[in-house]
């Protein structure tokens, strides 16, 4: 309800969301959002889609017990963030995990180049 018709996002986030693409599926109460900060272990939830989504091995997991923060990882994104240290798309934060920090600009273009890197 909150992607109107004609913004610079509706198409993407249209796509995005279909059933048969699913990386992102917005908010339990069905909000998408726009205008929200994106937080890692969302990032890392939309990769992990989207490599799933195109018939990648998706099947690494690291342990995550060597982040203090570990403990706060969403279960929704628990198998992503897990994968996404595993094949490096994610390193940590200053030792963290950071799960519900936000991912600036520069993080999402740093976890894209990895993800065209190490998956594609």
């Amino acid at each position: 309800p909150d992607v109107p018709d004609g913004a610079f996002f509706t198409a993407p986030a249209l796509w995005a969301s279909q059933e048969e693409v699913a990386v992102i599926m917005g908010y339990e109460d069905g909000r998408f959002a726009p205008g929200d900060m994106i937080t890692r272990e969302q990032m890392a939830t939309i990769m992990y889609r989207y490599a799933e989504g195109m018939g990648k091995d998706v099947s690494a997991r690291a342990d995550l017990s060597a982040f203090p923060d570990c403990g706060s990882v969403s279960p929704f994104a628990s198998d992503a963030i897990s994968w996404a240290v595993a094949t490096g798309l994610i390193t940590g934060d200053q030792g963290n995990i950071n799960p519900q920090g936000n991912a600036s600009r520069a993080m999402c273009a740093t976890i894209i180049m990895r993800f065209i890197d190490k998956i594609i």
